[in-house]
């Protein structure tokens, strides 16, 4: 199971044959997440876009097909887990991807990112960037 950081859905949202491709070839009963950290990301981009109406739209059709997870008590205690180990060893990460990081992690979900030097600092965090074509 996965769960799609906000680079990799805007991709799928512009049609990237790369990773509609990887899409295309994950077995049937594989589901795809995000988080309602990336949906918030995605309806900012939408409405700060030349075209909102469409672009909210296109957002809208396109988180209906995923399972958007919350951010729930679990994930927000491995957040202030991860942010303090992280800032004793001196590692500085957005809060924002901090969240996302931390509900990839309570659900055992894959992140899905094309973003793979800013987070693999979260060592038990596993990583997939769909954008390169020979990606596992």
């Amino acid at each position: 199971m996965y769960i799609l950081d906000t680079d990799v859905c805007i991709e799928i949202l512009r049609a990237n044959r790369i990773v509609i491709n990887k899409i295309t070839t994950l077995p049937d009963n594989t589901r795809l997440f995000t988080s309602v950290i990336n949906a918030s990301e995605l309806f900012h981009g939408a409405y700060n876009s030349r075209h909102p109406a469409l672009r909210i739209g296109e957002v809208k059709e396109f988180l209906q097909g995923l399972e958007v997870l919350p951010l729930n008590l679990e994930a927000c205690e491995k957040y202030g887990e991860l942010k303090t180990r992280l800032k004793i060893h001196g590692v500085v990460i957005p809060d924002i991807d901090l969240f996302i990081a931390s509900i990839a992690l309570v659900h055992n979900l894959v992140l899905v990112t094309h973003n793979i030097s800013h987070y693999q600092r979260i060592k038990e965090l596993v990583l997939e960037d769909w954008l390169i074509e020979d990606s596992p």
